[in-house]
C-alpha cells in the first residue's frame, strides 16, 4: 500500500467517526429530550465549570459511547 492509499484510508476513517459522533449526539439529544424530567439526572447533571451548561453523568456518557459504537459498527 502506497502513501497515498493510505491517506485515503485515514480520511475516510476520519470521516466515518466524525459522522458516527455526529449521528450519535443526535440521537442521545432525541432521547435526552423525550425523557421524563425525573430521569434526566440520570444521564445529564449541571457543570460546575459552566454555569449556564450541563455534562454527562457517567451513565449519560457510556449512553453515548454506545449509541456511537452501534452507529460506527453500521455505517
Amino acid at each position: 500500500m502506497n502513501k497515498e492509499q493510505e491517506q485515503l484510508i485515514d480520511t475516510l476513517i476520519a470521516r466515518d467517526s466524525e459522522r458516527a459522533y455526529r449521528i450519535a449526539d443526535k440521537l442521545y439529544w432525541i432521547f435526552i429530550e423525550n425523557t421524563h424530567p425525573s430521569y434526566l439526572n440520570d444521564f445529564i447533571e449541571e457543570d460546575p465549570n459552566n454555569p449556564q451548561g450541563t455534562r454527562n453523568t457517567e451513565r449519560g456518557k457510556e449512553l453515548f459511547d454506545e449509541l456511537e459504537e452501534f452507529v460506527r459498527c453500521n455505517l
